[in-house]
Formats: structure tokens, C-alpha cells, sequence
């Protein structure tokens, strides 16, 4: 069931800004916050004063991500926060809690990864959103709150201001050079899943009733080369792919997501031919200025 209003720590990020606005096409009241309304490495938390938390759910989407370095001072920070939200939930037990975490946390080489594949965190990142993970489980059971702990893969689409690798990180360089460049022969195969996905899977299993983990991916992996040539098919001029040096063994990832179909028996997932449509569009990679 869908609380009355939801508060989502991580509004302004990509991630959290598409939650948000799931939530807010549902009916549901949000009330989103950034690090410039509640900074989450304090432990002062009078932003969500008055809050009537017994039908109030709480999204925690905040991090510093990758592109932000990966530096113990980093890890510190994505760890305080898992601790002031982990006793915050103690306090005041919101209706249920919705924690983003990330496939980051699993080995580089383990195929097909399910929610029972062991975890290896490989740098600070990953092992700060397991770290957290642990945290709101241990501190949702300790309050009684229902959890559902959501491993996301990589995430593309409109709005990513750091251009991950991937669909997003070569749309954005379509659009400004025409040029795609590309570790090795883009071997790997990846899953991908479209931010607009993300917020509704996270309602559908709300409204299941379902807690615990899973694993968010469209069960659908592709190779970067690949995604190479669909762009090329559907830019409306030629581009140039620049192969760089690798700086890591090849790995690939794929998903079995048959617990997330168990409860969603309806699952969809936006296509990614049409993802990536929208992705190059947003970055103004379809059109033609000659």
C-alpha cells in the first residue's frame, strides 16, 4: 500500500528527482529534500519537523556517486549519512522505507546475478552503499518498519548530469563531437535500465506489498559496441567511435529477475531502442545542424 506522502532525501539527483515525480503522478504528496534543505552528514534533522511519519514513507536516494571520486572522504560521507538516517528511522519509524542502493556491490565477473549472489564491493563506493544497505535493514527491523532495499543497475536516460559510461556518456559526446569514445572494442555487455522505470517499479512493490531485496534490471544485456551501432543507425549523420586503451579485464553482467517477476507478475520495462531514442534526443544528438 502507498503511504499518503512520501519525504525523498535525494530529490535534486537524477535518481531521486525521477522517484519523486513517480510518486507525485500517483497522487502521493512529496516532500523532496537535497543536500541544500537537509545536509544528511549532520546530524540535525529539524527540516522534517512535524512530519506525521505514521503515514509518511521515506525514500533514501542521497550519495555521493562515483563521479565524485573514490576517496575515503567520500566513503565517510555516503557512511554518515546511511548512520544519521539508520537513527532517525529508530526515532521516529516512518510507515516504510525505500532504500536506493546499487549492482555495485556485487563481483565484476559473477553472471547471472540474482539477490542471493554474494556481494564483493570492489572501492569505496560500493562498500558504502552495502555498508548503508546494512544499516536501514538493521535499524528498519530494530523500529518495525517494512523495507524494501532496491539494487539498481546502470541507470541511463534524460538528465544525467555526469554522463555515466554508457548510453548517456555517448549521447552527450554525439551531440558535441560527433564521437563516441569507447574502452577497447566495447566488448562487455551490460544491463540497462531507463531512469522513468525506476519509480513506478519501486510503487508496483509497494503496492505488492513487498519488502526485502531485489535487484532493479530489465533482465536484458547488450554490448557497448552494440549500442554503437544503434546509435549510428539513428543519428542523422555519420560519427566516428574512438577506441580507447582498456584499463580493465573484460567483464560482462546480466541479471536473473525472476524474484522481482514473482512479485510483479506484470513487469515491464521501457524498450531500450526507445530509451535510447529519448536519450539521444534529450541530448540534442538527433538533430542535424548541417
Amino acid at each position: 500500500m502507498l503511504p499518503e506522502r512520501v519525504v525523498v532525501l535525494g530529490a535534486s539527483g537524477h535518481v531521486g528527482g525521477a522517484i519523486a515525480a513517480a510518486f507525485a503522478r500517483q497522487g502521493v504528496s512529496v516532500i523532496g529534500h537535497s543536500s541544500k534543505t537537509l545536509d544528511l552528514t549532520r546530524d540535525d534533522f529539524r527540516p522534517l519537523d512535524g512530519i506525521p511519519w505514521r503515514e509518511t514513507g521515506l525514500v533514501f536516494a542521497s550519495a555521493l556517486i562515483v563521479q565524485r571520486g573514490q576517496t575515503l572522504a567520500t566513503f565517510a560521507a555516503n557512511l554518515t549519512m546511511a548512520i544519521n538516517i539508520a537513527r532517525y528511522m529508530q526515532e521516529h519509524a516512518p510507515a516504510c522505507c525505500v532504500y536506493i542502493g546499487s549492482d555495485a556491490v556485487y563481483g565484476a565477473a559473477v553472471n547471472p546475478v540474482t539477490e542471493a549472489t554474494p556481494v564483493a564491493p570492489a572501492g569505496y563506493y560500493a562498500l558504502a552503499k552495502y555498508a548503508g544497505e546494512r544499516l536501514v535493514e538493521w535499524a528498519a527491523l530494530e523500529a518495525g518498519v517494512p523495507l524494501l532495499s532496491l539494487r539498481l543497475t546502470g541507470v541511463y536516460g534524460p538528465g544525467d548530469p555526469y554522463g555515466h559510461y554508457g548510453p548517456n556518456s555517448f549521447a552527450a559526446s554525439v551531440a558535441r563531437e560527433r564521437v563516441i569514445e569507447l574502452f577497447g572494442q566495447g566488448e562487455e555487455e551490460r544491463e540497462h535500465l531507463y531512469i522513468d522505470d525506476i519509480g513506478p517499479l519501486a510503487i508496483h512493490l509497494l503496492r505488492a506489498g513487498a519488502t526485502g531485496l531485489f535487484n532493479l534490471a530489465p533482465g536484458e544485456s547488450r554490448s557497448l559496441a552494440t549500442i554503437c551501432d544503434e546509435i549510428q543507425r539513428l543519428v542523422p549523420y555519420e560519427m566516428r567511435v574512438h577506441h580507447l586503451p582498456r584499463t580493465r579485464p573484460i567483464t560482462h553482467r546480466s541479471f536473473d529477475i525472476s524474484h522481482l517477476r514473482e512479485a510483479i507478475p506484470s513487469v515491464t520495462f521501457t524498450p531500450f531502442l526507445d530509451g535510447l531514442v529519448a536519450t539521444l534526443s534529450a541530448a540534442g544528438a538527433l538533430h542535424n545542424p548541417a
